[in-house]
């Protein structure tokens, strides 16, 4: 595949998707719009570097933004030239991936969205499966488990460029301000290929429910089960927790719980009560409200201590 991933055609379709995100600068501090003015020159070196295996990713820049209650949330964010890469290898391998996803999944893929998520469960509950197991998982993108992701993607991909891509980025380096340290679990928010990783990463959840005749539909790491009894619901949230075991990852037990339609709750931000869908009024807007921002890093520094990679 390295033949497709370089073409020029494949890379200006790469840069237009991360234009298009509107996203920040890394830790070189080059912005979208100083990418762009010597695009020609940054993509012809990007793809060489791609070509002859030189190419290695620059640290992450660590960050802290509120959450909507206030609390940090973590974003690791690559800089516009890793983005770009990695929007390349994305244009090639999201559809090998789809493939093998379930229909139970709406988050970061095309076509699919909220609306279609509260669509599937409205026509859920009108066939009769009123009892919901609600469910969050526990910090899921700072807990996925690096050598069963890595696993997931080799027994998808066998291409060794674009596995060596994939590795990289999964256990990538990052830049807090205070020091760089590798990711020993986790993916980045802020990647460009993590969101099709997190779909990935619980497809065995996905299939295992489904396999079972349970009715999930999920949106990234926030799901709900529908059932017709209350002992259904209740083998539906330990076959979960089971899987869940096997993923190394567990269930956010303030957010994890067996109710009715009739008695209704939240997901995805809408309230589902009864057999109404309602929208909050007074929800606010989302925005990034940036708690921590690292110094500057020495870019210059890092590059002469750098080793170079294997067979250059």
């Amino acid at each position: 595949m390295l033949a497709s991933l370089i073409t020029p055609a494949n890379l200006h379709t790469a840069f237009r998707r991360v234009e298009a995100s509107r996203g920040m600068a890394g830790v070189d501090m080059v912005t979208i719009g100083a990418y762009r003015r010597n695009l020609d020159l940054n993509m012809a070196l990007l793809g060489e570097e791609l070509r002859s295996g030189r190419y290695a990713p620059l640290p992450l820049l660590r960050l802290l933004v509120a959450k909507r209650d206030g609390s940090p949330r973590a974003l690791a964010v690559p800089c516009v030239r890793d983005r770009v890469a990695q929007a390349a290898v994305l244009n090639l391998i999201e559809p090998i991936f789809e493939a093998h996803f379930e229909e139970v999944s709406f988050a970061y893929r095309k076509g699919r969205s909220v609306r279609q998520a509260a669509m599937r469960l409205r026509e859920l509950r009108d066939q009769g499966y009123r009892f919901v197991v609600e469910a969050d998982l526990d910090d899921y993108f700072d807990n996925i488990d690096h050598g069963l992701l890595l696993a997931k993607i080799t027994a998808i991909l066998t291409d060794p460029h674009l596995l060596r891509l994939l590795r990289l980025w999964v256990q990538a380096e990052v830049y807090d301000g205070e020091k760089i340290f590798v990711m020993k679990k986790g993916i980045p928010q802020g990647a460009v290929i993590s969101p099709l990783l997190a779909n990935l990463f619980l497809d065995e959840l996905d299939e295992t429910l489904s396999s079972r005749g349970y009715h999930l539909v999920r949106y990234a790491d926030d799901f709900v089960i529908l059932t017709k009894t209350r002992p259904e619901a209740e083998a539906a949230l330990e076959l979960t927790e089971e899987v869940l075991t096997r993923l190394h990852l567990s269930l956010d037990p303030e957010d994890t719980a067996i109710t009715r339609f009739e008695a209704g709750f939240k997901f995805l931000g809408l309230i589902f009560l009864k057999d109404s869908i309602l929208a909050p009024f007074d929800r606010p807007k989302r925005e990034k409200r940036v708690l921590y921002f690292p110094p500057p890093f020495d870019l210059a520094a890092y590059l002469a201590s750098r080793k170079p990679p294997p067979g250059e």
